[in-house]
């Protein structure tokens, strides 16, 4: 594929109460797996943020397609990637990150999102290494939300998981932290294209850490922040913040 890739994009604090206010909160919102999922949740904040992931999701791709929420389905691959089945030339990848969330959506192909909020990580190269063997010496600590958030949106965009896509990811490493998409094998060199920035977090305690990968040139990413109205606000890569 050749051109830029044309993304739509949106950050949502899924804590805040305009968020919980706008979705669908009817009880046929929920499709039968979700339903089940909610059921096998313990935690309560766990299930009812992945509540609020699920409509939210629901509710902006239904404004992205045109439609009414109830008229979207989305199902998942056997390795957990989502997609619309009636609408097979859209496509849709998000994360989240404790009461943040990043969706995206495409309509030139696939895409594959990861979103971390910045927090220490204790022994971050040991992690980093069970995924990434054979790190280079110029790989540090600030690699590892570059590192991961770009591992993870490159095997959500190929639908491999990460339990059996990570390795056939090559990333490169440059001192500062640094890191960068070289490719992914059984995929032809140029194939993938990525992008990472960071994103302020409106409303919560850190910044954010955001991996874009597509089959297409990347430029910086609109984001919307929602529910908040208005255009999207192009982000530019920025620094960790001291002492993450």
């Amino acid at each position: 594929m050749t051109g830029s890739a044309r993304l739509d994009a949106w950050l949502v604090d899924l804590d805040a109460a305009d968020a919980a206010r706008l979705v669908d909160h009817r009880p046929g919102a929920l499709t039968e797996e979700e339903a089940r999922r909610l059921a096998s949740f313990e935690n309560q904040e766990a299930a009812r943020r992945f509540l609020r992931t699920r409509r939210t999701v629901r509710h902006l791709v239904a404004e992205w397609l045109g439609l009414a929420p109830p008229d979207v389905r989305i199902a998942h691959t056997p390795t957990g990637k989502p997609y619309l089945p009636d609408h097979p030339g859209r496509h849709i990848s998000w994360s989240r990150s404790d009461g943040l969330l990043l969706l995206c959506a495409a309509a030139d192909g696939p895409i594959g999102v990861d979103v971390e909020l910045i927090r220490p990580v204790p022994s971050a190269l040991d992690v980093l290494s069970f995924v990434v063997p054979d790190l280079p010496p110029e790989a540090g600590p600030e690699s590892f939300f570059p590192a991961w958030t770009l591992l993870e949106a490159a095997v959500k965009a190929t639908g491999q998981g990460l339990a059996r896509g990570a390795k056939s990811v090559n990333l490169t490493f440059s001192t500062g932290g640094g890191v960068a998409l070289r490719g992914i094998a059984g995929h032809a060199p140029g194939t993938w294209h990525a992008r990472t920035t960071l994103l302020p977090a409106a409303g919560l305690p850190a910044t954010a850490m955001a991996s874009f990968v597509a089959p297409m040139a990347l430029d910086p990413v609109g984001v919307r922040r929602w529910p908040v109205t208005g255009r999207p606000r192009a982000v530019s890569p920025g620094r960790l913040p001291a002492g993450w």
